[in-house]
């Protein structure tokens, strides 16, 4: 077997130690430094590789050679570690592994490490290997374990995504009784990801007895609610999956109805974990809403909607539900981002659509858009027999596409 140790440089005089014979060597805060012996087991074959022998957007195939074995022990397994993280422990039999749910055109420093029976391992094989480029949007269908519940989403990764640059993160969520597939369909938000370069992820909230998905809110909606579904922290795991995987600059949240109300409550409870919100048809239904950092807010509501009512009541839904007003989430924002008062309102001749702006502190803004006949329906999206027919007066996908694309992070507090 082969002993081999770890050198360290010392500030002044570089020492090489012998490799039973140690020397500390001071750090530059004046503590000892001793140096890691470790035990490998026989060396790798000479001139031995780690390659990836067909590689994918999101997958590397793997191989390795085997290392020599003293006659007295046996190989037990190989340890595989991507970008220091150990990914796979697998068995002395296999001298391969896919690694699965990379992020395309990226390129990871992959670590395979063998060790025997006695405990002794080897030296490290490492390779520098990257996936290939996308040619075309993926979307993979993906579960997430959270609190003991086995929860969906669907995540579309953009052509256009590299690991040499960065790209901006958005979470859609449906409304009452949708779909994640219904939703990027109705909204035609896959078309405005790809031109913009988003990862998009699309969370399934929790079915009751009656199949409606929904999400728990606050006040709204069914089961989710009444059950205690812990959706904030949900998404707030979701989130930390999929930053874990890909550059990500920024993190926005949209949402319709039941989604929209969700991506309030998120942004109220996990201010450090979005910049901004885009909305749609929804309201504030938390309180007290007190956001840790500025979150911008962008809603667009249809003043002839009778689901989820501009001035707060009953709605005409399913849900039976009474709403608060949505100015009141709006003042709750405008107060998080030290907005002024009163908004700057304009309104667009013959399309009858008023537009009221706060001016508020850098890197934070409150927008709200209001369309004169419009309904419950997302406003310029696919016509989905629920709440009547869309207004086509107003895109809303197009104007929450305008507002993440503006998002940058907030400095750090007493940043």
């Amino acid at each position: 077997m082969q002993i081999t140790a770890k050198y360290y440089l010392c500030t002044v005089g570089a020492i090489l130690l012998a490799m039973l014979s140690v020397q500390a060597c001071s750090s530059s805060d004046g503590a000892a430094i001793v140096p890691q012996l470790e035990v490998g087991a026989q060396p790798w074959p000479t001139g031995a590789a780690l390659t990836a022998t067909t590689a994918t957007p999101t997958t590397l195939n793997l191989s390795w050679p085997v290392p020599a074995i003293d006659p007295d022990t046996t190989m037990l397994s190989y340890e595989v570690a991507v970008d220091g993280r150990v990914k796979a422990t697998v068995p002395a039999t296999q001298s391969g592994l896919q690694l699965t749910d990379l992020a395309p055109a990226t390129t990871y420093a992959v670590t395979v490490r063998a060790r025997d029976a006695k405990g002794q391992i080897s030296t490290p094989l490492t390779a520098s290997l990257r996936t290939a480029a996308a040619t075309m949007a993926i979307v993979e269908y993906r579960t997430l374990i959270h609190n003991g519940l086995t929860r969906k989403y669907r995540l579309d990764i953009p052509a256009s995504y590299t690991g040499d640059s960065s790209a901006r993160l958005v979470i859609g969520l449906h409304g009452g009784g949708g779909t994640p597939d219904g939703f990027a369909n109705y909204t035609r938000l896959p078309a405005a990801a790809g031109t913009h370069g988003w990862v998009v992820a699309y969370p399934e909230g929790t079915a009751g007895p009656y199949g409606l998905r929904t999400w728990n809110a606050g006040g709204c909606c069914g089961d989710s609610v009444t059950t205690g579904i812990d959706d904030v922290g949900f998404l707030a795991a979701l989130r930390a999956e999929v930053n874990a995987r890909f550059h990500l600059t920024t993190t926005a949240l949209t949402g319709h109805s039941n989604g929209a109300i969700m991506a309030y409550r998120f942004a109220c409870e996990r201010a450090s974990d979005v910049e901004g919100i885009g909305v749609y048809a929804g309201t504030l239904f938390v309180s007290p809403c007190v956001p840790s950092r500025p979150v911008s807010l962008l809603h667009i509501h249809g003043l002839a909607d009778t689901n989820v009512p501009l001035a707060g009541g009953l709605g005409s839904g399913i849900a039976g539900v009474t709403f608060p007003p949505v100015q009141a989430g709006i003042d709750a924002f405008r107060l998080a981002n030290g907005c002024a008062e009163s908004p700057v309102t304009t309104s667009v001749n013959g399309v009858v659509t008023y537009t009221s702006v706060w001016t508020c502190a850098p890197n934070s803004s409150v927008r709200l858009i209001t369309i004169d006949d419009a309904n419950h329906e997302w406003a310029g999206g696919l016509d989905t027999p629920l709440a009547g027919t869309p207004t086509i007066k107003v895109n809303a996908t197009t104007e929450i596409a305008t507002f993440i694309n503006s998002l940058v992070k907030p400095p750090p507090p007493g940043g």
